[in-house]
């Protein structure tokens, strides 16, 4: 399975945890429903956890890149899309920031409507150009 097919699943995970309070527990349980298994179900396993990990830190990063929206109206879809991304360009260094910045988009792609991809694009854009110039120092 290759990776791309693995953060789709991953997405689909992340979905559920606006519907579960127990979330954090049960995610497990839903990474044997999506039959991962081997290097990509640890590669999922580790990003969920760390996207749990650092959730405040995340929605932070995305509070302070939207502007003419609020928080609290952003869809499941994109909000999904956006910690996905950011916690890839941010946290996981195994994975190069344009690509993760990419695969976050391809997901809104097929998840979101037009607008909200290119949303998701412009803020990940913001978040990945700022990491870039850190690096840059």
């Amino acid at each position: 399975m290759k990776r791309e097919v693995a953060r789709e699943k991953m997405y689909k995970i992340l979905f559920q945890m606006g519907f579960h309070d127990d979330f954090e527990t049960r995610y497990i349980s839903l990474l044997d429903e999506e039959d991962l298994r081997g290097v990509q179900r640890e590669y999922v396993r580790e990003s969920i956890q760390g996207i749990l990990d650092n959730i405040e830190d995340i929605d932070s990063i995305i509070k302070e890149k939207i502007i003419d929206i609020e928080f609290s109206r952003l869809s499941t879809q994109v909000l999904i899309c956006l910690r996905l991304g950011i916690y890839e360009i941010i946290y996981n260094d195994s994975i190069p920031p344009k690509i993760a910045l990419n695969e976050a988009v391809k997901i809104a792609g097929i998840y979101a409507d037009e607008k909200e991809v290119s949303f998701v694009n412009g803020v990940l854009h913001s978040v990945y150009m700022e990491k870039k110039g850190e690096e840059n120092e």
